[in-house]
């Protein structure tokens, strides 16, 4: 028995996931985290993948070669579409991983209910952007193939209406979540 997963189900279970992940961290860490990587996915969706390679595999060994008196003559003009595709990913996961440090460091583990279903917005969108990225990333270079169905950015961008009902919906839960903890107002 096989058991394939379309795409519509690849992205549920990671939106699902992002949503745990930011329920047990809160909204303040997840916010950090967001900021990361929604910075890290539009640098490198303006091809700052492509920058960083060219930095550390052409003009990195450039002033190497300069610096120690080497033979500058078999320096490459650019870098190779697998060195690209490496160096971006690792500076995505960097970007990521550095977002999630920061944001655990900056703020305290969530103490009331309403912080951590709050938690639930930013990391929704922070998984609905890096599912974004890496579906794009996927399907631009054919040098790496998966055996999981990404979803088409039709399917993501039709999503978005989804997301923001469940994000207006766990806003209202948080508010009474918050406001249930309060108790009735003291008495004159």
């Amino acid at each position: 028995m096989a058991l394939l997963l379309t795409a519509p189900q690849c992205f549920f279970i990671a939106i699902l996931a992002f949503a745990v992940v930011g329920f047990q961290r809160g909204w303040r860490r997840e916010v950090i985290s967001l900021v990361f990587i929604l910075a890290g996915v539009l640098f490198l969706y303006l091809n700052g993948g492509r920058g960083v390679a060219q930095f550390l595999f052409t003009r990195l060994p450039v002033v190497f070669q300069d610096a120690t008196g080497a033979n500058t003559s078999t320096a490459s003009t650019s870098p190779s579409d697998s060195q690209v595709l490496i160096t971006t990913f690792l500076v995505f996961v960097v970007i990521v991983g550095v977002g999630y440090v920061v944001g655990n460091r900056a703020f305290p583990p969530p103490t009331a209910p309403s912080d951590r279903i709050l938690g639930i917005i930013p990391s929704i969108v922070s998984g609905y952007a890096i599912i974004l990225y890496i579906t794009t990333a996927f399907s631009r270079t054919p040098l790496i193939t998966i055996g999981v169905n990404t979803p088409s950015q039709a399917l993501l961008s039709s999503y978005m209406v989804v997301i923001f009902v469940i994000s207006a919906i766990l806003v209202v839960i948080s508010l009474v979540a918050s406001n249930a903890k309060k108790g009735p107002p003291p008495k004159k």
